[in-house]
């Protein structure tokens, strides 16, 4: 006979699990292309300076991919979700302060 009480720890945790999965996937596919997004705009602006614009702009471009990749890799291999949320929260506000002070956002 099954114990009501461990069947329900059971599905607490299965539930808790599957909870965490789903915030991971969830920061990795929006997270990871709102950070993406951020920093190609703020690197492009900030490379512009250097380079030509066109050549700034992909530049910028071709890194976010290295960008969105290691933000994918960072919601899966940090220790809980909450941290990964809070880490890609914590690097987003990099790019869009640079934004911001150079005027590229309202």
């Amino acid at each position: 006979m099954l114990n009501p009480s461990l069947l329900a720890g059971a599905l607490s945790h299965c539930t808790r699990y599957r909870r965490a999965i789903l915030s991971r996937s969830l920061l990795a596919v929006f997270g990871g292309y709102f950070f993406t997004a951020l920093s190609t705009a703020s690197l492009a602006l900030a490379i512009a300076s250097v380079l030509p614009r066109a050549q700034a702009v992909l530049a910028a471009s071709q890194l976010s991919f290295a960008l969105y990749c290691a933000m994918v890799i960072w919601a899966f291999a940090a220790a809980t979700p909450l941290r990964a949320w809070i880490v890609t929260s914590a690097l987003c506000t990099l790019p869009a302060l640079h934004l911001l002070l150079v005027g590229a956002l309202p």
